[in-house]
């Protein structure tokens, strides 16, 4: 069910875009089917990169004692570290 909600939301967008492009842009109809076209998979991305699911952070956030990473494995990860130093414009810092 939430598939089809969420095809349904991506057709909206999609004829939302194709209204906007021949009325606001004033293209004509192959250009406003172009935009749309183009514009509804980067709007889609962009909003799941920046609102992610609920479900997903859910699940991260929930640790049982069955997915809890054991000690062994913790130690065995290696640590990121980002050092960031600023150079002069000769190269130097």
């Amino acid at each position: 069910m939430e598939r089809l909600k969420n095809a349904g939301l991506v057709f909206c967008l999609f004829v939302v875009l194709l209204v906007v492009f021949s009325s606001y842009f004033r293209a004509n109809e192959v250009g406003a089917l172009c935009g749309a076209l183009a514009g509804t998979p980067l709007l889609v991305h962009v909003f799941n990169r920046l609102a992610p699911t609920r479900r997903r952070t859910e699940a991260a956030a929930t640790v049982t004692p069955e997915t809890q990473p054991s000690a062994a494995a913790a130690a065995q990860r290696p640590e990121q570290v980002f050092v960031l130093r600023l150079e002069g414009p000769n190269g130097r810092p």
